[in-house]
């Protein structure tokens, strides 16, 4: 039941075609971070906890454009949720996160997932 209820907490971000406005791996990927916009003063934070695989790729077309994303500006980034979906992984005691952010894919297998809405006047974005 548990995976049902990491599914429904990321579906109420209502993620599909919105913004993504970072993702940041910490602590060795032990963690990953995720905020998705909210046309308005606040965002959503999902925190993939104690990760095992992290994996993404980028679209080949923006790594032969774009030397490094971080001096891009906002306008500029093009990261969108298009799909989150969460199953069982293979190994025991993890789920297994596939991510569609429109230029990139992702996969993530950890043991717990947080969502929460937080203050965008609160977060450091690198492109502001």
């Amino acid at each position: 039941m548990k995976l049902q209820e990491i599914q429904n907490q990321i579906d109420k971000t209502e993620y599909w075609d919105m913004e993504i406005l970072d993702f940041k791996i910490s602590y060795f990927g032990d963690e990953v971070e995720m905020l998705i916009d909210d046309e308005g003063e606040y965002c959503w934070k999902i925190i993939f906890l104690s990760c095992y695989k992290v994996y993404y790729e980028a679209i080949q077309d923006l790594r032969d454009s774009v030397d490094r994303i971080k001096f891009l500006k906002r306008p500029q980034l093009g990261y969108f949720g298009q799909d989150i979906s969460v199953s069982q992984s293979d190994t025991k005691g993890l789920y297994k996160i596939t991510m569609d952010l429109s230029i990139m894919d992702m996969v993530i297998e950890c043991k717990d997932v947080e969502v929460s809405r937080v203050l965008r006047s609160d977060l450091e974005l690198f492109w502001e």
